[in-house]
């Protein structure tokens, strides 16, 4: 088995990129992308599998110091690499000889057959699932959870001709938790979330307009949704490449606001599928890899459960709404069983392989709504 130091070796050669040990690849090959839980890392267009796997071949050419005399590829645990090579050599117990370093390192995405990320089919391992996944049952609620208001999200599920426009309805518990509610609303509503309004050039946080995204998937556990870059955001709100230097990201919540927000409690715990949860002191604090700068700091605004997490509630994530139909539900759980991109082996999650993007989000009074009918 890879030991600690070895696996320490490869953190270290990817994030430092050593060129003592010449493990740097070309610039044109990765780009390393940011999220608000993981670090991923993304071949470049035009960068083929080649290019990958010489890069990792002469990362591992070091690691027979690192490694017990005994070792053998197939006995690394592995998560499920998807390409015929790479099952084969594990079979074999020859990846390595054969430079076959998806099977020996244990990828769980780069083989030549995986599926199409954008197929509903396509499952996290890279393999087609027989039939496509059904969602469980929408939440249970206890009769002191009141819905106030509904957050209907319209969502772009890939991109081009694969595209398709799914919604997930959304009620918050806006009498059990109400500062917290009211961010979520500020944030889906017109007029976006506001934090500073001494900014020389600044924009609200929206998660409408096109402006929102999933940002990661734990697949199977949870999802993560949020406003990845409010530079890259708003660049985009007026057409343009990139924002004016002078553009300053909205900062986190504080104050007397962040003081109300950390008053609410959780209004149930993560213990079903379709729960929608919040960071502790609400939507802005859901952290990141050494800290996060503004500009990245609502890249995980809310999650929402994909089965029962209790390892959210020891977080302190705070619950303060719910999805409210079967039809979401299954969106979800496509969403949830979707591929990620994943940056090493045994990695949780990571950012989605299929583009998923907020192009509207419209809010719902409970009160209009039964007014209508």
């Amino acid at each position: 088995h890879l030991t600690s130091c070895a696996m320490l070796f490869l953190w270290l050669a990817f994030m430092a990129g050593s060129s003592v040990l010449a493990l740097s690849p070309p610039p044109h090959l990765l780009t390393i992308r940011r999220s608000p839980s993981s670090l991923s890392i993304q071949k470049a267009d035009g960068a083929d599998s080649a290019d990958r796997r010489a890069f990792l071949s002469r990362t591992l050419s070091t690691l027979p110091y690192l490694l017990p005399v005994s070792a053998n590829a197939a006995s690394v645990p592995v998560q499920r690499a998807v390409g015929s090579a790479e099952s084969k050599c594990r079979e074999e117990g020859n990846c390595l000889e054969k430079l076959e370093l998806d099977g020996a390192v244990g990828w769980n995405w780069g083989g030549t057959d995986r599926c199409d990320a954008s197929d509903p089919l396509c499952g996290p391992d890279g393999r087609l699932r027989e039939e496509a996944l059904s969602g469980k049952p929408v939440p249970a609620k206890d009769a002191d959870l009141e819905i106030t208001d509904v957050i209907e999200l319209t969502l772009t599920v890939g991109t081009g001709s694969n595209a398709s426009t799914q919604t997930m309805r959304m009620g918050l518990y806006g009498t059990k938790c109400p500062a917290l509610a009211k961010e979520m609303l500020d944030l889906c509503g017109r007029t976006g979330l506001i934090t500073s309004k001494d900014l020389l050039l600044g924009a609200p946080v929206k998660l409408g307009d096109e402006r929102g995204s999933l940002t990661y998937i734990r697949p199977e556990e949870r999802l993560e949704f949020g406003v990845f870059s409010q530079k890259v955001a708003y660049a985009k709100s007026i057409r343009r490449a990139k924002a004016p230097d002078e553009f300053v990201p909205q900062p986190r919540p504080s104050g007397e606001r962040l003081e109300l927000v950390r008053r609410d409690s959780s209004s149930r715990a993560h213990d079903v599928a379709g729960l929608l949860s919040v960071p502790k002191d609400g939507i802005g604090y859901g952290g990141g890899f050494l800290g996060t700068k503004d500009d990245e700091a609502y890249a995980s605004a809310f999650q929402v459960t994909a089965t029962s997490v209790p390892e959210m509630d020891k977080e302190g994530r705070k619950v303060i709404g719910q999805i409210l139909d079967s039809k979401s539900m299954d969106l979800l759980a496509r969403l949830a069983g979707s591929p990620t991109r994943k940056m090493l082996p045994g990695q949780n999650g990571g950012t989605p392989l299929i583009k998923v993007t907020v192009d509207e989000c419209t809010l719902y009074s409970v009160t209009d709504l039964v007014g209508n009918e």
